[in-house]
């Protein structure tokens, strides 16, 4: 009965285990999943309000980021269903909303409009746009199973600034012609465009152009308004204003009077199409570019909200959200998306609790697609245009800029770099060659590592401090310290057995040398063969090499090499495990020569060797 007992026990046991295990993989990969049984029903209420609240915006906005990508109204709707409801079960931001953005969609334009003409070859085009959103999903998903989050690290951030304010004026001067309803090339670079539109102003549309200048002062008044008054924080200018525009366009035959109207959209939704896959190699810069920015911008601000409201966001599960959700809807006639930062910022704002929000959203969208778009037929496109420019006004970040110019002009040149480059070059070029720079300057402080000749401040406790820096820094007797501030690898190491020579050249009375290592945070092979030479050259000219605070794995390396024990008392030998101890063994062995030396004033030492700046240095 007993052994009946414990077999029963431990079946159930067992089972348990095995369901709990099955629940945890699935709240892993639905993320949802473990974050809905903890709501509660005030949670579940916020979660519907901020669905609608977000609804109501994004309507007008899909519009008119699909109309910046040059594609069809119908095509922005279509990509506020089914990636959002995808992003909903995969992501791990409860409040990110996805969706068409304006970074995203010029982008798409920028890429496709070599390709085909979105008016002539309307078809090709659409179908060019959803293979984009495959190849984007592609890409994203890749980089989230291999976890190559980090890959995208490299874009800076006064890089993405530079980026984001030229691509902001960028789109809003693309829009030009829907605001002054005159014809223009497509064109997205600053110079190009004044040419081609001041020759065109006198052919400006007045009735056009005066719906235009009302609707941006209707939403960048609504804007301010929303600011101070909070009640109204909540409204929906955007869809107000587009609700506002169809009626005075349906009652005022606007058509008759020239104005541009967004014409038919189609109801329904899409049945899956097949993509043209002979393209693929054709769209892979384009690809890559907006899988790095889209990714950027929805984990930037899915963190932001994240770290507010205290809750983790997975960089790899979001690589496989975004990924997913561009992969299924390019089957459906989408465009690429990516998660906003306005949207995201109302979404939270109107209390969104967790991804049911996006749900509510998604399904209110499907409504609207089913039902509702003949409704959108009589609206104007310089409506549509004033919302965008009114969305993109807020990315141009002057403030950054006025930063870097006080803090870091290094930074400041990577920005103006990245601006420059988009507004005259091209969007995917600058992006491109910004990020080009920002990863030569990061190659750059790694090849060309600091360091400092280090000098003691303090004798109770004794601390030593970069010369430089410290005008009452004081060299001791015949010991020259030197701290290291990077990993010695293959890129540095030739570098740095040349500025410890020079420096030797520099201070001929040293008899021993302290390599303080606590920043030294790795060493490869090529790095433990230029401290054995460094070391065999001490000896040649009978000096003590001695080393400091070296962490365990460049202890081990160097172990590896013969030079250096891997066990953690390192009492005896030239390593030591504090700086205090290197310096004390240093000066016994200074004074076991009878070595006296004055304190080395500071220009006897070249200074050029090892100039720094504030920023650099701690």
């Amino acid at each position: 009965r007993s052994l009946q007992l414990h077999l029963e026990r431990h079946v159930v046991g067992s089972m348990a285990g095995k369901n709990g295990d099955s629940r945890s993989v699935l709240a892993r990969a639905f993320p949802i999943l473990g974050v809905v049984p903890t709501l509660s029903r005030e949670d579940l209420q916020s979660d519907v309000v901020a669905g609608l609240t977000v609804a109501v915006m994004i309507v007008p906005q899909g519009m008119a980021y699909a109309a910046l990508a040059a594609l069809r109204p119908e095509n922005g709707l279509y990509s506020c269903v089914l990636p959002i409801i995808v992003y909903g079960l995969l992501g791990t931001s409860r409040q990110l909303a996805v969706g068409p953005v304006a970074m995203v969609a010029l982008l798409t334009s920028a890429g496709l409009t070599k390709l085909a003409d979105p008016v002539t070859e309307t078809a090709k085009y659409t179908e060019l746009a959803s293979l984009l959103a495959f190849m984007v999903g592609v890409i994203q998903t890749a980089m989230g199973v291999l976890r190559l989050d980090f890959v995208v690290r490299f874009l800076s951030h006064p890089v993405l600034s530079g980026f984001t304010s030229a691509a902001a004026l960028v789109i809003g001067l693309s829009q030009l012609k829907d605001l002054f309803g005159i014809q223009l090339p497509r064109d997205k670079k600053l110079h190009k465009i004044a040419e081609n539109f001041f020759p065109e102003v006198d052919e400006t549309h007045g009735m056009t152009l005066a719906i235009a200048v009302l609707s941006m002062g209707f939403l960048f008044g609504a804007r301010k308004i929303k600011r101070k008054v909070k009640m109204l924080k909540r409204f929906p200018d955007a869809l107000f204003l587009v609700a506002v525009a169809i009626l005075a366009s349906e009652f005022g035959d606007f058509k008759e009077e020239g104005v541009k109207l967004v014409g038919e959209v189609p109801s329904g939704f899409p049945a899956p199409w097949n993509l043209p896959w002979d393209r693929v190699g054709d769209l892979a810069a384009t690809a890559a570019s907006i899988s790095f920015i889209a990714f950027l911008e929805s984990f930037a601000v899915a963190k932001t909200i994240a770290e507010k409201e205290r809750y983790q966001v997975d960089a790899r599960q979001e690589l496989l959200a975004l990924g997913l959700c561009n992969v299924v809807g390019s089957f459906f006639r989408c465009m690429p998306v990516a998660g906003g930062f306005g949207r995201s910022a109302v979404n939270y704002q109107a209390g969104a609790k967790s991804t049911l929000a996006s749900m509510i959203t998604a399904g209110t969208v499907l409504l609207v697609v089913l039902f509702l778009t003949p409704l959108f037929e009589p609206l104007p496109k310089a409506v549509l245009g004033a919302i965008i420019v009114a969305a993109v006004s807020t990315l141009v970040d002057v403030q950054e800029m006025k930063h870097l110019w006080k803090t870091d002009k290094r930074d400041l040149f990577l920005l103006a770099v990245a601006f420059g480059c988009t507004m005259f070059v091209g969007l995917l070029e600058g992006i491109l060659i910004a990020a080009g720079m920002s990863m030569v300057l990061v190659l750059q402080k790694a090849v060309v590592p600091h360091g400092a000749v280090l000098g003691q401040i303090a004798e109770d406790p004794p601390v030593y401090r970069n010369i430089d820096r410290f005008p009452d820094a004081k060299l001791l007797d015949g010991v020259l310290i030197y701290r290291l501030d990077a990993p010695l690898f293959f890129a540095n190491a030739d570098l740095w057995r040349d500025r410890m020579h020079q420096l030797l050249q520099e201070y001929p009375k040293t008899v021993s040398v302290v390599l303080h290592g606590g920043a030294v945070a790795h060493m490869d092979s090529t790095g433990a063969h230029a401290v054995e030479g460094f070391i065999k050259e001490c000896k040649r000219h009978e000096r003590e090499a001695l080393f400091a605070e070296f962490n365990g794995p460049c202890r081990d390396m160097l172990g590896r090499m013969g030079i250096s024990k891997t066990k953690e008392d390192e009492s005896e030998g030239p390593f030591f495990l504090t700086l205090h101890d290197a310096v004390a063994q240093a000066k016994r062995v200074a004074e076991s020569r009878s070595v006296v030396l004055n304190s080395v004033d500071g220009s006897d030492h070249l200074e050029d060797g090892h100039a720094v700046t504030a920023a650099d240095e701690c």
